[in-house]
């Protein structure tokens, strides 16, 4: 009796600190959120407010969005005016451009599609975490993971295909968690229809569909190869309809001119960024492998693809961090699986001491470092925004005459013109391919057919040292046919540093 009288008051006691350890993380989680919803909305002003390009990409899918509602077509025969390429499934452009047509601003248009697409993709976390029946905390901890994670943010605000496309993949995977967990029948449909938009969004985005492929062949193989046969045959049949509709042009500009030359520089650029922004994250993944269970096996498979995508494509020249977006978001989802997994919140509540506890480090690091990242990234573009402007508006002369332009300054096409005559850089990577046939361009410079011709470099001044193999170029035959019938105006000062040549009068 004497023992249990001892005793009881350390059970309280040690109820009371747990309780309270417990309330002290909540008001830490709570106050990550409330750090990371102020990211979101600085970046919501941004794409509110500014009127001009975030990436040269961006432009050319508002260009390609605008061109596609009024000209009525999106891809282009690779050896005819415009030579330009549509990389991607038509789905976002689409999207874009009727927001356009109904009078939104180019750039608004593109970006708000974007941001619905990531708040929806940060929901599905969410959801995905709780069909695994995972802890609140859990849940919670994934979302803001994957929320704070500025190339998330980053690309999650820019007119681009790769949050929505993250969001369609996000949705079957959710999907397939909801069949896996309830035998929901509706849910499984679903799975296949989203990893379908998925990839007619971006070609690239296979990674869901693969991961709840090779789930089902482990966990339920008389359901798997009629799901994988239904989505496989369905999706080939749409993709087949848009290259008969667009007489072959679809797989041309989406398969064909998408495959860009591959450099191991570029993987290494790719490589370091994902190692340092996030290797919190990482860490934790990889020690939730030490606590493996069934129930969290598709949520490693679906980063496993994504994984696999990444490093397979992410080396292209010309690339961008944004081939790391999905990775990201499903590294965040495995993380709050493998701390729910490893007892990590029971563990941090009740001081227990284990090397679990230590995971707290990795984290709160992933959170500061990419919470800096983000406040980078919404001032740099603040800062540009006017500076950009003033470029563009100088330019305005020289892009709004009439006739022919040949520029690889985006911005400018997409506020004055809407369109695009030659994509330089693609264009000449096709050119270089043997994908392109070079001789109609080069026809019209030599005929003088261009009103003005802007590149970022001075044709008349040798290069000195390797070139960029990622700025925009023509090849050595359109250049000396630039130099023999065409003369240096003007030069823009500005983020590009645009030189402006006109054709040579008689």
């Amino acid at each position: 009796m004497a023992t249990s009288t001892l005793t009881l008051p350390k059970t309280r006691r040690a109820v009371a600190d747990a309780t309270g350890r417990e309330q002290a993380f909540r008001k830490v989680l709570a106050a990550m959120a409330v750090v990371v919803g102020f990211g979101l909305l600085a970046h919501l002003a941004l794409i509110l407010w500014a009127r001009h390009e975030f990436s040269p990409v961006e432009s050319l899918v508002g260009i390609h969005s605008n061109m596609l509602f009024q000209k009525g077509t999106l891809y282009y025969d690779l050896n005819r005016y415009p030579f330009t390429v549509t990389p991607y499934g038509p789905i976002f452009y689409a999207l874009s451009g009727w927001l356009h047509n109904l009078g939104v601003p180019m750039y608004p248009a593109g970006r708000s599609i974007s941001f619905c697409a990531l708040v929806m993709a940060l929901w599905l976390v969410w959801r995905s975490l709780g069909y695994l029946g995972l802890s609140l905390y859990a849940r919670a901890t994934g979302v803001i993971l994957a929320a704070s994670t500025s190339n998330i943010l980053n690309w999650g605000t820019v007119g681009q295909v790769d949050m929505l496309a993250c969001a369609f993949s996000l949705c079957a995977v959710t999907a397939f968690l909801r069949f896996r967990e309830q035998k929901s029948f509706q849910a499984f449909i679903l799975a296949g229809v989203f990893v379908i938009l998925a990839i007619l969004t971006k070609q690239t985005s296979l990674a869901a569909g693969l991961a709840i492929g090779a789930t089902l062949l482990i966990e339920n193989r008389k359901r798997a190869w009629p799901w994988i046969a239904c989505v496989t045959i369905a999706g080939l049949q749409v993709a087949l309809a848009i290259n008969l509709i667009t007489s072959g042009r679809y797989f041309a500009d989406a398969i064909s001119a998408n495959i860009n030359p591959f450099a191991a520089f570029k993987f290494f650029q790719h490589f370091n960024y994902f190692v340092l922004t996030g290797a919190g994250v990482i860490i934790t993944v990889l020690a939730g492998t030490t606590a493996w269970a069934r129930k969290i096996s598709p949520l490693y498979t679906y980063a496993g693809f994504c994984t696999l995508i990444w490093a397979a494509t992410a080396s292209k020249t010309g690339s961008d961090l944004n081939y790391q977006v999905e990775m990201m978001f499903a590294l965040a989802m495995c993380a709050g699986a493998a701390l729910d997994r490893l007892k990590f919140f029971e563990s941090v509540f009740h001081s227990r001491r284990n090397w679990v506890t230590l995971l707290q480090m990795p984290l709160l690091f992933h959170v500061l470092l990419n919470v800096v990242l983000t406040g980078r990234i919404v001032l740099e573009r603040a800062v540009m925004e006017p500076i950009r402007a003033k470029e563009t508006l100088a330019l305005a002369p020289f892009v709004n005459r009439p006739g022919r332009i040949l520029s690889v300054h985006y911005d400018s096409l997409a506020t004055y013109r809407g369109d695009i005559e030659v994509e330089p850089f693609i264009y000449s990577v096709l050119v270089d391919l043997k994908l392109s046939n070079p001789y109609p361009v080069i026809h019209d410079i030599q005929e003088k057919q261009f009103a003005a011709v802007l590149l970022a470099e001075d044709i008349f001044v040798e290069k000195k040292g390797e070139p960029d193999p990622e700025a925009p170029y023509l090849t050595g035959q359109h250049m000396a046919a630039l130099r023999a019938n065409y003369k240096l105006t003007t030069k823009i000062d500005g983020p590009y540093g645009i030189y402006v040549y006109e054709p040579i009068r008689n």
